[in-house]
């Protein structure tokens, strides 16, 4: 039997607070929950935290918890990169796990890298509004902490369809249709499906969508074969008509299988005889680019005996269609090759280290592959972050590697 958690939110969607007041419903120590939310306020210049409480109540007849949050902060719009920075302080003060921390931060990232695409700006220079004030770090906070407390964060995380409500929206950016550009590039390629769900206006904030993704690693249309353990039921902050404004946690056991996942994909193949070494090059670069599950370069034989390369890509159905006409058109060739295949894949999450090389501190992404009780398999650094680090100190990047490797080994071994 293997431990699952399911993050239901078909019915009124997902949002920070409902997020972290479900994980005190199923028993996060709350005192230590409000403790780390009090530190916040310490790195959001001009902000003041007046109350923070979770009080048990209900909604439509259901209990549930809901977060009582009351704050003041001068300023509704910060830099995306100072609340970054904040944040990572805020976690640091309060000695948070790597892992813990990596998901505060990994889910803020996922914001500003969705605000950077709507604006076209860069990261460092992306403005926040709604989700620049303290009230943000305290649901990322306070959220990394209950699920630290839970141990739950190594554990297999579902998420069912996610109501985002309807109707339009009024912000920062003026009135814009329901789910905001924000959720839906959140939401981008995660294979989650959207839904209106049962109540009026938006459902789904921005920061509860990116701390699903960073915490749910497959969706599901009905529940799995499970034995609930224990619920948590967190209350968001509107009242519903004939419906409960309530997102459901449920902890469970399970027989089935979760150190792998079984996916449908789609695997590209074509021939080429006509094309030199940097136009495959070019190719490989401009398919992972937009979004190649894995892309293979084989050498062969052609008709008439000529040398060629047989060109394998894997990819999913969304970007099935776009892949094939890159393909078509980055090797001239005539045609290609599809079959839909069954993919096996090991659950892996990622998690960023700091490292010190030179005395200067860089962030690297690791990728961690752990088994169904949650014990690390493989853990690895990510090349490119390793690359660019050699390249811009001008150091051999196996020097880079091992010094990284060290740092992992030193946390996890």
């Amino acid at each position: 039997m293997t431990k699952i958690v399911i993050i239901d939110a078909q019915v009124a969607g997902i949002s920070g607070d409902m997020l972290l007041s479900s994980l005190i419903d199923l028993g996060a120590n709350k005192k230590k929950v409000i403790d780390s939310i009090y530190v916040c306020q310490d790195y959001f210049k001009g902000s003041k935290i007046r109350d923070v409480n979770f009080v048990k109540t209900s909604s439509y007849g259901i209990s549930c918890t809901k977060l009582l949050f009351d704050y003041t902060d001068s300023s509704n719009s910060r830099l995306g990169i100072v609340v970054y920075r904040a944040v990572a302080a805020c976690c640091d003060s309060l000695n948070l796990s790597t892992i813990a921390k990596s998901f505060a931060l990994n889910s803020l990232k996922r914001i500003i890298l969705a605000e950077s695409k709507i604006h076209r700006r860069s990261f460092s220079n992306v403005q926040l509004h709604e989700v620049s004030t303290v009230d943000t770090a305290a649901d990322l906070i306070g959220t990394a902490v209950a699920l630290e407390d839970l141990d739950l964060l190594s554990k297999k995380f579902y998420t069912t369809d996610v109501a985002v409500g309807n109707g339009l929206l009024k912000f920062s950016h003026g009135i814009v249709p329901n789910p905001s550009n924000a959720i839906l590039e959140i939401l981008r390629n995660r294979q989650i499906l959207l839904v209106p769900g049962n109540l009026d206006g938006e459902l789904t904030t921005p920061t509860g969508a990116a701390m699903l993704v960073n915490l749910a690693s497959e969706h599901i249309h009905q529940y799995p074969p499970i034995i609930p353990e224990k619920i948590g039921n967190g209350g968001g902050q509107k009242e519903g008509i004939n419906v409960a404004n309530i997102l459901r946690v449920v902890i469970g056991e399970s027989k089935l299988k979760l150190d792998y996942t079984i996916e449908s994909i789609y695997e590209l193949e074509t021939n080429v005889d006509d094309t030199t070494g940097e136009m495959i090059g070019n190719m490989i670069d401009v398919l992972y680019a937009n979004n190649a599950k894995d892309v293979t370069v084989l050498h062969g034989l052609s008709k008439k005996s000529r040398p060629s390369f047989v060109v394998k890509v894997l990819t999913d159905k969304i970007s099935r269609d776009s892949l094939i006409q890159i393909l078509l058109n980055e090797t001239g060739s005539l045609g290609c090759r599809i079959n839909e295949v069954n993919r096996v894949t090991t659950s892996r999450s990622f998690i960023t280290l700091p490292i010190t090389i030179q005395r200067q501190k860089y962030d690297i992404k690791v990728k961690i592959s752990r088994d169904s009780d949650g014990v690390i398999k493989t853990i690895k650094p990510e090349y490119d972050d390793l690359k660019n680090i050699s390249r811009k100190l001008n150091i051999p990047y196996k020097k880079v590697f091992d010094i990284s490797y060290y740092e992992l080994m030193k946390k996890y071994s």
